[in-house]
C-alpha cells in the first residue's frame, strides 16, 4: 500500500493583507509625511536665509572697512568716477590702491585689500553674482533676473537682487525680510 503526502496549504493561498491594515498604513505614512515636511521645508528656508544673511553681513562689513581706507564706497570707476560693477568686485576681491585702481598683488602702491578672499558671492536666487552699482537710491533698479546683487555707492547699502515672487518662492516672507535688511535692491534700510 502506498502512501501519499499532501502538501497541507491553506486552501485560498498565502495570507493577504485586509482592507483596514492597508488603510491604518496609508493614514500612518500620510500622518509623519504631514508632520516632517513642513519641518524640512522651514529648515531649508531657514538654510538659505541664513546663508543669505552671513553673505550679505560679510559684503557689507568689507564694504565698510573699503570706505574706512579709501574715504569712499567701492564701485567707482578710478579713471572716470562713474559707477561700475566691474570696479565694485574688483576693488573688494583685489588689493588697491588709495584712488580705488586694483592689482591681483601686493606690491607698492596696492596695499590696501583685499577685502573679501574667495569670489565674489553668488545670489541665491539667480545663481549670478555680479553687481548692478548705483549712484543713489533714486537710480533706475536694474531689470529682474540680470544681476545678482545691487549697491548704491552714495550710500553703501548692498542687498539683493530679487522679486518678491522669488522671496516667497524660497519661503521668506518679504515683511522680515525687510527686517533683516535683505532686500530687494536696496531702496530701503541700509548697511
Amino acid at each position: 500500500m502506498s502512501r501519499y503526502c499532501r502538501n497541507r496549504t491553506r486552501p485560498f493561498g498565502p495570507r493577504a493583507f485586509s482592507l483596514v491594515e492597508l488603510v491604518m498604513v496609508v493614514t500612518i505614512i500620510g500622518l509623519i509625511a504631514a508632520i516632517a515636511v513642513p519641518r524640512m521645508t522651514s529648515a531649508a528656508t531657514s538654510a538659505t536665509t541664513g546663508s543669505l544673511e552671513a553673505t550679505l553681513a560679510n559684503v557689507r562689513k568689507a564694504i565698510d572697512i573699503y570706505y574706512a581706507e579709501h574715504g569712499s564706497y567701492p564701485g567707482y570707476d578710478p579713471a572716470d568716477r562713474n559707477p561700475s560693477g566691474v570696479h565694485f568686485v574688483q576693488q573688494l576681491l583685489r588689493y588697491s590702491d588709495d584712488r580705488g585702481r586694483s592689482n591681483d598683488t601686493l606690491v607698492a602702491p596696492y596695499l590696501y585689500g583685499p577685502y573679501l578672499r574667495r569670489l565674489f558671492p553668488k545670489n541665491p536666487f539667480n545663481g549670478l553674482a555680479t553687481v548692478h552699482v548705483k549712484a543713489n537710491p533714486g537710480a533706475p533698479e536694474p531689470a529682474d533676473g540680470t544681476v545678482g546683487w545691487v549697491a548704491v555707492l552714495s550710500h553703501g547699502y548692498f542687498g539683493i537682487s530679487a522679486t518678491d515672487a522669488e522671496f516667497q518662492g524660497a519661503g521668506i516672507d518679504i515683511a522680515l525680510a525687510a527686517k533683516q535688511k535683505i532686500f530687494k535692491g536696496v531702496g530701503v534700510g541700509g548697511n
